[in-house]
């Protein structure tokens, strides 16, 4: 999963969700000089990968998107799991997208920015100055930011191909992932193993 799913996965306190936030941008051990509790979140982060990569709903949809992706297909359905979250919010979160990501700038972002890795500076400034997660949890936001996504990593792929795969298989992959997150929802139980 991208940004949105970590986050609503990731339990408070707040330097907890900021760990989890930024895992991808911390490299090997360097989540050993983070404080405690964002050190957590990263680990937190990082055993939600691993869970994600072994879920049968994700292995499903990786081989509807293999024949358009490749070896990436796993990383489109990662990036298209915040889009089916952030469409069917309501299914899963009381407080409405446009608050829970006005929230998570001021009680999670603002407080505990410092700590991120010098290369994901641009990328906080970016989220404090545009809805983001938002974009991330919809179908026209996600395909926009994939788009830029393969262009800025010059990864082989694509996009046209992508997206007809996307809409080719749009109901059997929407089915599919949000089976995934009626049982990952469960998983933030599991972040009070990670919290000290």
């Amino acid at each position: 999963m991208h940004h949105l799913g970590h986050i609503f996965l990731a339990k408070s306190p707040p330097a907890f969700r900021f760990g989890a936030f930024i895992a991808d941008g911390v490299r090997g051990m360097q989540y050993k000089e983070l404080p405690l509790l964002i050190q957590k979140g990263v680990q937190y982060h990082r055993w939600i990968d691993w869970r994600t990569d072994q879920h049968p709903a994700f292995l499903r949809a990786r081989r509807l998107l293999a024949p358009a992706a490749g070896k990436y297909a796993g990383l489109i359905v990662d990036l298209w799991l915040d889009a089916v979250l952030g469409e069917n919010w309501s299914l899963f979160a009381h407080e409405p997208l446009p608050l829970y990501e006005a929230r998570f700038r001021k009680e999670v972002l603002l407080p505990h920015k410092d700590h991120a890795p010098e290369s994901w500076k641009p990328f906080l400034q970016r989220m404090q100055e545009e809805n983001l997660l938002q974009t991330f949890g919809s179908y026209g936001g996600m395909s926009t930011y994939m788009r830029s996504y393969i262009q800025r990593r010059s990864l082989p792929l694509s996009v046209e191909s992508i997206e007809g795969a996307l809409q080719a298989h749009a109901e059997a992959i929407q089915q599919t992932l949000l089976d995934f997150w009626r049982e990952a929802v469960y998983w933030q139980r599991d972040a009070d193993e990670f919290v000290p």
